[in-house]
């Protein structure tokens, strides 16, 4: 700690080059983190029902056909089901296209055995299920169309001929989604008359019953003129992300060449201060500084300005995007649900950090910790 003064005192020697070189690490970094989060946050959604055993049941012809309600019987007969439920996506918005968000058609009694991870207070539920024109909507969508309970709520239509008028009867709370609305199923096939469904969402009774259950199901109704394609929760919100390519891969490799170029950066930066210094160095030496001391001494120098650099970045990172979390939300309408820079994102961004700074400042450091006294006084720089 005695060297901390001598340590900053030379990291700062030339500001406007020190300046500019953190600014530029704090930039990269901030887009690595971002890029971090946003694969962490797809992650995050698709193992948003882990430990739920929920099984989704979609057309195997395509996911726009709508599957037959006698399905529903069929399917709760098979062994290991605990309960099936309706679900209808309606692809609504509120007054401007703009103001798109997930919404659904579901069964509303089934929000205590199929969907029960969506925390509702008792006294809404029960609002919401004796209400034919109720909806349950999420935290971020209250705050951000101000909408409370027992507000009117008129969606307009898109894939289907009508507009849902709806009253919010409930907000519910769940660990990662934030932004649904969810309305009644009787209420939605009531104003189209289709007997038709989305998809199905299995309850197994366990977790080890779910590939039977996946089978049984297809296998019920591979002959049938309405064949089914059953597959986990993860495995469906893996369909929707893969439907933008392979983003994980592209943004897995721009955050590789973004950390190479902070490598270079860094690397460019230290090796000009270390050769500014090298009659500096062999004075600190003459003075009785060991290799070990000089090494030490620079390597230190080198991974400050390295941790400045990407707290700087990451931390910005974290602070803006939890300030902005809900307008993020609104702006990717609902594809990004509660973004931020996690625990994991941040010390991944840190190490990170800190690597750059041992493999770009390594090597100027120890070509200064070997020089000897006597060429380096004889430099002349």
């Amino acid at each position: 700690m005695r060297f901390l003064p001598l340590i900053v005192k030379n990291l700062f020697r030339n500001r406007l080059r020190v300046t500019l070189t953190i600014f530029l690490m704090a930039s990269i970094f901030f887009f690595v983190a971002t890029l971090l989060s946003i694969l962490a946050n797809f992650e995050q959604a698709e193992n948003s029902g882990a430990g739920q055993n929920r099984l989704g049941i979609q057309s195997s012809i395509s996911l726009g056909v709508l599957l037959p309600l006698a399905h529903e019987e069929k399917i709760r007969r098979i062994e290991g089901v605990e309960d099936v439920a309706k679900m209808t996506w309606v692809a609504a918005y509120y007054q401007d296209q703009k103001n798109f968000f997930a919404n659904f058609a579901i069964d509303h009694d089934k929000m205590e055995t199929v969907w029960d991870d969506y925390a509702i207070p008792h006294d809404q539920l029960h609002a919401f299920k004796l209400d034919r024109q109720g909806a349950v909507i999420g935290p971020e969508l209250a705050r951000r169309f101000g909408w409370k309970i027992g507000d009117r709520v008129t969606l307009k239509g898109t894939i289907f001929p009508m507009d849902p008028e709806l009253t919010i009867r409930a907000i519910y709370e769940h660990k990662v989604d934030t932004s649904s609305l969810f309305f009644r199923f009787d209420y939605f096939n009531e104003q189209l008359q289709l007997d038709r469904a989305g998809m199905y969402w299995v309850k197994a009774k366990s977790a080890e019953d779910m590939a039977t259950v996946a089978d049984a199901i297809d296998k019920t109704f591979e002959n049938s003129d309405f064949p089914t394609e059953t597959f986990t929760e993860k495995e469906f919100q893996q369909q929707f992300i893969s439907m933008i390519g392979n983003v994980k891969l592209l943004f897995t490799s721009v955050s590789a060449c973004a950390i190479f170029m902070v490598v270079l950066l860094a690397a460019i930066t230290m090796s000009m201060s270390a050769r500014e210094r090298v009659t500096e160095i062999a004075v600190l030496k003459a003075l009785g500084f060991t290799r070990n001391g000089i090494l030490g001494l620079m390597l230190t120098e080198f991974l400050m300005l390295s941790l400045i650099g990407g707290l700087a970045g990451t931390g910005g990172a974290r602070l803006l995007y939890a300030a902005t979390s809900d307008d993020l939300t609104a702006l990717t309408q609902g594809f990004l649900l509660n973004f931020h820079v996690n625990d994991q994102t941040f010390a991944i961004c840190m190490i990170t950090a800190v690597l750059v700074g041992l493999i770009a400042g390594g090597i100027p450091a120890l070509r200064s910790a070997n020089l000897s006294v006597v060429d380096g006084l004889r430099k002349v720089v």
